[in-house]
Parts: structure tokens; sequence; C-alpha cells
């Protein structure tokens, strides 16, 4: 079903340009990255590191699909620009990593139907927008689902990674995924953008500036509410994907632990997509309570956010923050894991 993008694309695309949406940030999805890593049985770890090839690791491989937002279309064609998003991992990159950007970039442009005038399709594979108000689980069938969100592309780079040699196994329309490598690299990201509740749990508003139905106001995964500390405009979902400094990129002893428990096996049957889907939706419905909006003066097609108790607010999101992550990285071994099982466990889970 048709999400916000479809209706309000103007308002998206000047609000992408001051606030991008990337799930986590370059640090939570390098924290991902390297959780899995830790996680992986030895089998998978190998196959991961000769697929990435030399300079490039889980956690580099994490931030991939957001660095292609820095792919843009020029009177020349596509071109990369290493300094159009900030994290240094995205600068660095050889000019033939963003060569493969611009490829990939290129095939997934104008694919999806409503993407047609607008491009850039491959920007709506990170999300889904389920209405929180209407529903408590993850379904295709709910408005603000589509074939091409982020529970669909886990599934396609999924299957690209277990075609065996000499299948034939068609990619799922309209993802155009060229190689194993391509959908490591996605899986990678995805799996940590799942886990973002607001990349998966939409808020739709009334004209009373309260919770409505799939026809009410979108507010586009949070990026339409601020929050206006001493005057300064940020928005819920870029508070979402700021972690504390404290968390970093490398996953604590404690984490790697709490990790080994979600996926302790060598080569599991991982759980529906749309499961993991269904808890982000629950979180994301925890993320809009204890607030209530009013219209911003100042930018009408945007809400201020009141809340109840804004300190403690904070305290909730740090805490589902820290379990989420730890949730996507683990999730993202047993995904690899049963992509390459292996006898063995992964050496930190023994």
């Amino acid at each position: 079903m048709k999400a916000w993008r479809v209706f309000f694309p103007f308002c998206a695309l000047s609000l992408l340009a001051s606030q991008p949406a990337h799930a986590w940030g370059s640090k939570g999805h390098q924290y991902v990255g390297n959780l899995a890593w830790q996680l992986l049985n030895p089998n998978a770890r190998n196959r991961v590191r000769q697929m990435l090839g030399p300079g490039i690791d889980l956690a580099h491989a994490a931030v991939w699909p957001d660095c292609v937002r820095s792919v843009d279309d020029t009177p020349n064609g596509l071109k990369y620009h290493p300094d159009r998003y900030t994290p240094k991992i995205c600068g660095d990159l050889t000019r033939a990593e963003q060569a493969r950007m611009v490829a990939y970039a290129s095939r997934n442009w104008t694919n999806c139907p409503y993407r047609q005038q607008f491009a850039q399709c491959h920007k709506s594979f990170h999300f889904a927008d389920v209405n929180v108000h209407e529903h408590q689980d993850y379904d295709r069938t709910y408005f603000g689902t589509e074939d091409y969100d982020v529970v669909q592309a886990i599934k396609a780079a999924m299957i690209v990674l277990k075609c065996k040699t000499g299948q034939l196994c068609p990619t799922p329309k309209p993802f155009n995924i060229e190689s194993k490598r391509e959908a490591l690299l996605l899986l990678a990201h995805f799996a940590g953008d799942l886990h973002q509740p607001l990349h998966v749990g939409a808020l739709y508003l009334d004209a009373n500036n309260l919770p409505a139905g799939d026809h009410g106001a979108p507010t586009a995964g949070g990026n339409l509410l601020l929050i206006r500390p001493n005057h300064e405009e940020v928005n819920l979902h870029h508070e979402w994907d700021t972690i504390l400094n404290s968390i970093a990129t490398q996953p604590s002893g404690q984490a790697i632990v709490q990790g080994c428990a979600i996926s302790p096996l060598p080569n599991p049957t991982p759980e529906p997509t749309e499961k993991w889907a269904g808890e982000s939706v629950v979180g994301a419905a925890d993320a809009y309570k204890n607030m209530s909006f009013v219209v911003d003066p100042d930018m009408t097609d945007h809400w201020d956010i009141l809340f109840v108790d804004r300190k403690s607010y904070l305290k909730s999101v740090r805490k589902a923050q820290a379990i989420q992550l730890i949730r996507g990285g683990a999730r993202l071994a047993a995904l690899l894991n049963s992509v390459w099982p292996s006898s063995k466990v992964a050496p930190a889970c023994k």
C-alpha cells in the first residue's frame, strides 16, 4: 500500500534535504555490523570476509546503503559526491566502491511504481510506514507497506545470498541486486533499519492533531515531528537515530552475551522478518506515547512535540535503543549463519 511519500513527495524531498532519515546513523549501523561479526559462526565469518574483500568489514558494509544516498542525478549522469553524507566512512571509499554505488543506484532509481517521476527508488527500501494507531504488527496488506519496503528488501537480499551456483533465483521486483556481495551490503544495513522502530511504525494525525487512521496526515516516521530544545530544530526521527557516545560502535562484553542469547546457534532457522518488523511497530507505538502535538507556527506542514516528561522520555529512548541495536546485530548474524551454516558456534558464544 502507498506510504506517505506517495501523497506528499515535494514535502518529503524538502524535508530529507534538511534532516536525512538514516536509521541509527553511521555509528549505530557500525555497531550492528560489529556485533553481528562477533556472533558469526566460523564458516559465515570466512565467507563474509571473502565476499566483502579487502578494506571493508561488516561494520563498514552496514553503512554502505546510506552512502549510496550521496549519488545524485547530474546533467552528466549519476555521480557520487563523497562529501554529501557526513560520516568519514563514506568519503574514504575507493573510486571502485563509489562506482559500484553509482551502478546500484542507477539500477534502483526509477523502478518503484510511484518513483517514476521522483526517482531514487532505492531510498524506499529503508522503511515501512505501518500505522501504529491501527496495528500492532506488520502485514504486507497494511497501508504503509510496499513490495519494496524494508521487510521485502531483506527478503530479496536473502534470496540472492542463498541462491546456489547454477540455480535460477530471480530477485523479486522491483529490486535489482547484481551480486551476492551487493546483497550482503544491503542486508547488513537493512537489518539495522528494521530494528529502528520509527523506520517501521508511523503516526498519522487528524485535524485535531490526534492519532488517526490511514487517511490522516502522515508524520513521516517522526521526521515531521519537531523537538525544539533551545530553539534548535531537531525531529523525533533524528533523536531516535542518534545513539549515545557511550555505546559508540563496538559492543560491550555484556552486549555480546545478550546477543548470543538471541542468536546462539551456528546454523539457526531465523524467525520470520515480519515478526521482527512487528516488534518495531509496537516499539514505535511506545515512541509516540506521552506526548501531544501542535502545528508548528513557522512550518505548517510540521508539528511541535509537547512532552509530558521530557527527561523520562529520553531515558526510555536510550533504553529502547540499546535493546534494538543488540537485536539488530544478533538477528543479522542469525540470517548470515543460516546462509552459511557450520557445526561450530561463534567463538564469542562458547
